[in-house]
């Protein structure tokens, strides 16, 4: 067995561990993360401006699902596919901020069904041709941005917390698409992608209830 030879014993498979985990975590985000307005505030100074941009993607849990789920994509499609799909999702970014700004409250549905299909997609680990995969990442590039600006007018927003909101949405792909290209690298057994095809696949799964708790009827 794989996992006797690395000295490693698991009462069940490492996949189902992995993702029970992650189910864990999930919900006790979705039982404590209610959906609300970004409160970005002015006036602040540089380093605080900065903070209350990456709070707002670090407490926005279907921006934080999204961003979860698009690295593993990327870190899954291919073990070194980050790079190529950076400026796509750069360019969506951008684009989701200007359209948000124009737009109508935070549009949980399509965040949600974003994450969704994102993750369906890392779960199962298509070979998908570049071009096309550069097209997701436009799409959930501007789906993400969009929840975070949607609501909201320029002049809200300082701008060292727009420095904030970018750094932190990209450094949360980046890392997780490098993590799932780390562990590819340095461990070379067949568990190794299925364990990240299982934690796409709890993606979904925290995505939806979290998406039925947002959306149950108030009252």
């Amino acid at each position: 067995m794989i996992l006797s030879r690395m000295g490693w014993r698991l009462s069940q498979p490492l996949p189902w561990c992995f993702g029970r985990l992650l189910f864990v975590a999930g919900a006790g985000l979705v039982l404590t993360t209610g959906a609300s307005a970004h409160d970005f505030g002015v006036g602040k100074n540089a380093y605080e401006d900065f903070l209350v941009g990456n709070q707002a993607i670090f407490s926005d849990l279907p921006v934080l699902l999204g961003a979860l789920a698009a690295g593993l994509l990327a870190g899954i499609w291919r073990a070194d596919g980050f790079p190529a799909l950076w400026l796509s999702l750069i360019v969506g970014l951008v684009v989701g901020s200007l359209v948000g700004f124009f737009g109508a409250p935070p549009p949980l549905v399509i965040t949600y069904v974003t994450i969704i299909l994102v993750g369906l997609l890392g779960a199962a680990a298509l070979n998908l041709p570049l071009v096309p995969m550069r097209g997701i990442f436009f799409l959930a590039g501007g789906v993400f941005s969009n929840a975070v600006f949607s609501g909201h007018t320029p002049a809200e927003i300082a701008p060292l917390a727009y420095v904030g909101i970018f750094f932190a949405i990209n450094l949360l792909i980046a890392s997780t698409a490098r993590l799932v290209y780390l562990t590819r690298e340095n461990l070379p057994y067949t568990w190794v992608p299925i364990a990240w095809r299982a934690g796409s696949s709890w993606m979904v799964a925290i995505a939806l209830i979290s998406m039925m708790f947002a959306l149950r009827p108030v009252g």
